[in-house]
């Protein structure tokens, strides 16, 4: 359990270092700094037969699936995205990796980060409970709980700055899919009163005794020295600046 600890920290805090840099080159519009706890909660749970999708100006759910922190840096230094998603078809763009995973009978899923919710996801909710798909869509548009309750699909409402909480129903979407049970809605609120997530974190591992500061203060350390090394590394990326180069993850 110490050393999920440690990775869950550490996944957060690189998203909030990239991000901060990201947030220096201005691409892609404001950052969402603050929401590093969604991202690990859901991402952790997840492994090589899954497939995600996000809206394009969100670093933060690549970085916890696995994408190359190093690749991501250059592209911003590069004043490009790591993906070029477009919100509408997050959704359905998901619906179509359930369906390749329910074919392929792997026990995959697919998870649509959703931001305030695009123009497809209410189609997309209902492909995905009609077909009966192993699919979870994360939003944080309030209400989406409450409209998929017609259509048969779970709807979890958490507070999206607690990655236990996050994680508890994330792992609790993803056991549903993979065992068949079909799609679920998670509707992830950002409280402003609860303060920084991974303030929340530190004090919630450190009060336990599960964690010491000096182990999240070394782990802050070594995400400092790949984010600095990453940055400063010689550019290896094509010179022709109207070549695109994406990211595996």
């Amino acid at each position: 359990m110490t050393d999920a600890l440690q990775g869950a920290y550490r996944v957060m805090r690189t998203i909030r270092a990239v991000e901060e840099v990201a947030e220096e080159h201005a691409t892609g519009g404001p950052r969402q700094a603050g929401e590093e706890a969604l991202a690990a909660g859901v991402c952790l749970h997840l492994d090589g037969r899954d497939a995600i999708a996000g809206t394009h100006r969100r670093l933060g759910h690549r970085i916890a699936k696995g994408v190359d922190v190093r690749a991501v840096l250059a592209e911003i230094r590069r004043h490009r995205l790591v993906t070029t998603d477009t919100l509408s078809g997050v959704p359905l763009l998901i619906c179509g990796a359930a369906i390749a995973a329910k074919q392929q009978d792997n026990g995959g899923v697919g998870v649509a980060f959703l931001g305030d919710g695009p123009g497809t996801t209410l189609e997309a909710l209902n492909l995905a409970s009609a077909w009966h798909l192993p699919a979870i869509f994360v939003t944080e548009n309030s209400g989406y709980a409450d409209r998929v309750a017609g259509l048969g699909v779970p709807g979890v409402v958490i507070d999206g700055s607690d990655f236990f909480a996050v994680h508890e129903a994330a792992g609790e979407a993803v056991g549903r899919a993979r065992d068949g049970g079909g799609p679920t809605l998670i509707e992830a609120g950002f409280p402003r009163h609860t303060g920084d997530c991974l303030q929340r974190f530190r004090t919630r591992v450190t009060d336990s005794g599960e964690l010491r500061e000096q182990v999240l203060d070394a782990i802050d350390a070594e995400v400092a020295r790949l984010i600095e090394d990453s940055v400063s590394a010689p550019e290896t990326a094509p010179d022709d600046p109207e070549i695109d180069f994406y990211v595996s993850y």
